[in-house]
C-alpha cells in the first residue's frame, strides 16, 4: 500500500466519520421528538424511506468496492483516487447537520451522550486509518475497512437505537435521582395540584388556569408544552418554590399509563378532562382507547377531589358519570352546566361572552372580554371558570381575570403586519379535526378583503387520517379565497376536499417547504388579506426533509 493510497483512506474516512456525524445529528434529532421510543423512530424512518438511504449507500458501496479490487489487483493511485473520490459524503454530512428544522435538536446532556456512543465505532474507524499511513495497509486490510465503514453508515439507526440500550441502565438511574427530588420538593411545598388533560386544549386551558388561580393564589403551570414525566419533573425541580400555593400540570399522553404516573407523581386534588377526540389514533387505536387513558386522571383522583370536565362532551360525560368525587361541568351548549358562556361573540380581535355560573346559591352572570379567540377557547376558559368556582373564588374575580389570559404561542394567535396591512392568525402548534375546524370558523368571522390558508394537514389519526384531512379541505373551501398546502403527498386528501367543494383550481398552490409557502405569500398578499397557519408539523412528517 502506497503513501498515497494511505493518505487516500484516511481522508475517506474522516469524511465518512463527518457523514456519519451528520447522520446520527439527524436520527437523534428524530429520536429526540419522538421521546426517545425507539420503536417510533423505525416507524417514521420506514415511512420517510430513510431507514437506508439506498441511493447513496450504492454510491459508496461501489467506489469502495471498486477501491478494494484495484488495491488487490497493484493499481494503488487508482485504489487511491477512488477513496478520494469519497469525500465529498462528508459534505453531506456537514450539510445534514446544519439542516434547518421546525423544533432543533436540543443538546441536553442525554443526547450528548447518545450522539458520542452512536458515533464511537466510526471514529474509531478512522483512528485506525490515520493509525496505520506509517506502516500501510495490506489488501486485505483495506478490504476489510471499507467494508466494515459501509456498514456502519447502512446500519446508523440500529447503531443510534443500540447505543440507547447500552446507556438505558444509566439514564434510568439519572432519571430516578430526578423523580425521587421532585418527589421530595412537592411533599414539601405541598401546592394545590391541578392536573389537566384532553385531546386539545389542555396548554391553553393550564393558561387560563394560571390566570385564574393566580388571581387569588402563588401559582405555578408548567412551562410551555412540558407535559411529558420527565419535563413534569423539570417543571418541579426547577420552578417550583415555598411560596407557590397551587400547581396546575398539564398531563400528556402517548400511552396507556402515561396519565396515571404522572398522578403518582403529583397527586392532583382537582382533575380537568378538557375534551376526548381523535388525537394520537394512531398510537393508541380507537377512540374508547383514548378515553380510558384519560380517564385515568380521574381514577387517580382523592376521596376529597373534584373533577372539572366538559358538558359538551359525550365522552366526557361518561367519564364523570363513574366518577367517584364531585363533578363540575362547564360547557357551551349543554343546559346540564354549572358552568356555561351565552351571547359569545368576536369583537375587535377579542371574544365576548357572558359567564353564567349556576350554584347553591342561584345562578349570576358576568361579563367577559377575552383576548382569546374562538368558541373552543371559550370552552378552555370556562374550564378554568369552573376551577375557580370550586376552590372557592368570587365570580368577579373569576370574571376578570379570564379576560387577562393570553393566547400561548401559535395557538390562534393574532399577529398584526400593519406595514402591510395584513392579520396572520397563528395556530400552527398541532392541529386537530376539532381545533382545525374552530380555527375556520375564527377566519370566518373576521373582516377580511381576503382569507388565506396555509396548512400541512393534519398527522396521527391512524384510519381516519385520509377522510379527516379530506373533510378539513371541504370545511376551508367554504371559508378561504386561497389556500396554500405544505407537501404534496401528505395534502392529497385536502386538495381533494378543497376541489370537490368547489375551490378552483387557481386559488390552490401547493408547495414543498413552510418556507416556500412564506415566499408565495411575500407575493401574492395585499391589504386586507387575514392568513390563518394551521398546524406546522414537526420534522417528522418534512416531506422535504427540513420541516414543516
Amino acid at each position: 500500500m502506497t503513501v498515497f493510497q494511505g493518505v487516500a483512506a484516511a481522508a475517506a474516512m474522516i469524511a465518512l466519520a463527518a457523514r456519519m456525524a451528520g447522520r446520527q445529528h439527524r436520527l437523534l434529532h428524530l429520536l429526540q421528538l419522538e421521546h426517545y421510543e425507539g420503536a417510533r423512530l423505525i416507524v417514521w424512518l420506514r415511512r420517510r424511506r430513510e431507514l437506508f438511504s439506498m441511493p447513496e449507500l450504492l454510491a459508496l458501496g461501489a467506489l469502495y468496492g471498486a477501491a478494494a479490487g484495484a488495491a488487490w489487483v497493484g493499481a494503488h493511485w487508482v485504489a487511491g483516487a477512488l477513496l478520494l473520490a469519497s469525500m465529498p459524503i462528508g459534505v453531506v454530512g456537514v450539510s445534514d447537520w446544519r439542516r434547518p428544522a421546525v423544533k432543533p435538536l436540543v443538546f441536553t446532556a442525554r443526547a450528548k451522550r447518545l450522539l458520542a456512543v452512536s458515533l464511537a465505532p466510526v471514529l474509531a474507524a478512522a483512528i485506525i486509518a490515520l493509525a496505520v499511513l506509517p506502516g500501510g495497509l495490506s489488501p486485505l486490510g483495506l478490504s476489510i475497512l471499507l467494508a466494515c465503514a459501509w456498514l456502519l453508515l447502512a446500519l446508523a439507526a440500529p447503531t443510534l437505537l443500540g447505543a440507547g440500550r447500552v446507556l438505558a441502565p444509566y439514564e434510568a438511574r439519572i432519571n430516578r435521582g430526578y423523580v425521587r427530588s421532585a418527589s421530595q420538593t412537592l411533599a414539601r411545598v405541598a401546592p394545590l395540584v391541578v392536573g389537566v388533560t384532553g385531546s386539545y386544549g389542555k396548554t391553553t386551558t393550564k393558561r387560563c388556569l394560571g390566570a385564574v388561580l393566580g388571581a387569588q393564589m402563588q401559582t405555578l403551570i408548567t412551562p410551555a408544552s412540558f407535559n411529558s414525566m420527565l419535563g413534569v419533573v423539570r417543571s418541579i425541580n426547577e420552578g417550583l418554590r415555598p411560596e407557590h400555593e397551587a400547581f396546575v400540570v398539564e398531563m400528556g399522553m402517548y400511552r396507556r399509563g402515561d396519565i396515571g404516573e404522572l398522578c403518582e407523581l403529583t397527586h392532583p386534588k382537582i382533575g380537568v378532562i378538557t375534551a376526548i377526540g381523535p388525537m394520537h389514533l394512531e398510537r393508541l387505536g380507537s377512540i374508547e382507547a383514548i378515553a380510558a387513558a384519560k380517564a385515568e386522571l380521574m381514577e387517580a383522583l382523592p376521596a376529597d377531589g373534584h373533577l372539572v370536565t366538559n358538558a359538551d362532551d359525550p365522552r366526557c360525560l361518561e367519564i364523570a358519570a363513574r366518577a367517584h368525587v364531585p363533578v363540575t361541568l362547564f360547557g357551551i351548549e349543554n343546559p346540564q352546566a354549572q358552568v356555561r358562556a351565552s351571547g359569545i361573540r368576536l369583537i375587535g380581535g377579542r371574544t365576548e361572552f357572558d359567564l353564567v355560573l349556576q350554584g347553591e346559591g342561584g345562578r349570576s352572570v358576568h361579563r367577559v372580554s377575552a383576548r382569546l379567540l374562538g368558541r373552543h377557547n371559550v370552552s378552555n376558559l370556562l374550564a378554568a371558570a369552573a376551577v375557580g368556582v370550586v376552590v372557592g373564588m368570587e365570580p368577579e374575580r373569576i370574571a376578570a381575570a379570564l379576560g387577562s389570559v393570553t393566547a400561548p404561542e401559535h395557538r390562534l394567535q393574532p399577529v398584526a403586519n400593519r406595514a402591510a396591512g395584513v392579520l396572520v392568525i397563528d395556530d400552527a402548534y398541532n392541529s386537530n379535526p376539532e381545533g382545525a375546524a374552530a380555527a375556520l370558523e375564527v377566519l370566518a368571522e373576521h373582516e377580511a378583503g381576503r382569507r388565506l390558508l396555509v396548512s400541512p394537514g393534519m398527522v396521527e389519526l391512524g384510519e381516519m387520517e385520509r377522510e379527516l384531512n379530506r373533510r378539513f379541505g371541504e370545511q376551508a373551501a367554504g371559508v378561504c379565497d386561497m389556500v396554500v398546502l405544505v407537501g404534496a403527498r401528505r395534502t392529497e386528501p385536502i386538495r381533494e376536499g378543497l376541489v370537490g367543494a368547489g375551490l378552483a383550481e387557481e386559488h390552490l398552490h401547493v408547495v414543498d417547504s413552510l418556507t416556500e409557502a412564506s415566499a408565495l405569500l411575500a407575493r401574492v398578499t395585499r391589504p386586507g388579506d387575514v392568513i390563518l397557519f394551521e398546524n406546522d408539523l414537526p420534522d417528522t412528517y418534512a416531506e422535504d426533509g427540513a420541516g414543516g
